[in-house]
């Protein structure tokens, strides 16, 4: 699912990664561990190809990402929910207006969308502001919007740019129950976190098997 083979990447003479493996196999939960400005969104976005490795191979999907182009690389990451710390909303929309956007973008049919929009919005519990725009809800429901939106396709790769950093424990493990969720119907998942607790948390919480860890440190990726 998930291939990274001697990666480096850097940014002018700052080194982020630097020959980094790892593999996450289809429908397994990994958390990617790391400090803050380790790399992790960096990784994540080279996985999204966002950004080119200056040496390495990445395979996603069964794709070898240096093959992508510019025609065929849409297609690609439709099969991908990204969550970014940096994910921008449409203000002048209102939080059920936004959520559409992908269901749009893929052609489902009305009724369906109008369906799977307001079960997600009951599930995500921001049914009551269905018709506010995001500059009028917090920061925890915009977030909470934001996976709402990577997720409502279906898509078979979830890539999470730490999720829950803005979270009280409560709403952490409400969030990762989602995610959670939808690996147990056979969609893979990446979370990326600053918190080393956060694996063993959830799954204490929730009774549960640990989650893949990987840890990157010093730009390169240990399990």
């Amino acid at each position: 699912m998930i291939q990274l083979h001697q990666v480096s990447y850097a940014y002018s003479d700052l080194s982020v990664l630097e020959r980094a493996s790892f593999r996450l196999e289809r429908g397994e939960f990994g958390f990617l561990v790391g400090e803050s400005g380790s790399g992790k969104s960096t990784l994540l976005k080279l996985l999204y190809r966002e950004l080119y490795p200056t040496a390495g191979s990445i395979s996603v999907l069964g794709q070898h990402l240096s093959d992508l182009t510019s025609s065929t690389l849409p297609f690609f990451r439709r099969k991908i929910g990204i969550i970014f710390q940096d994910s921008k909303l449409l203000e002048t929309k209102t939080v059920e207006q936004n959520l559409e956007i992908p269901q749009k973008l893929i052609g489902t049919k009305l009724r369906i969308l109008r369906e799977n929009v307001n079960n997600l919005l009951h599930q995500i519990g921001l049914i009551h502001h269905k018709d506010s725009r995001p500059s009028e809800i917090s920061m925890n429901e915009r977030q909470r919007l934001t996976i709402a939106m990577a997720i409502i396709n279906s898509p078979l790769l979830i890539l999470a740019d730490q999720p829950t950093e803005i979270f009280d424990p409560n709403l952490t493990l409400e969030m990762l129950s989602l995610l959670d969720a939808l690996n147990f119907q056979g969609t893979t998942v990446l979370v990326t976190t600053s918190d080393p607790e956060l694996p063993n948390f959830y799954s204490e919480k929730k009774n549960t098997n640990v989650k893949r860890v990987f840890t990157l440190k010093d730009g390169q990726i240990s399990t």
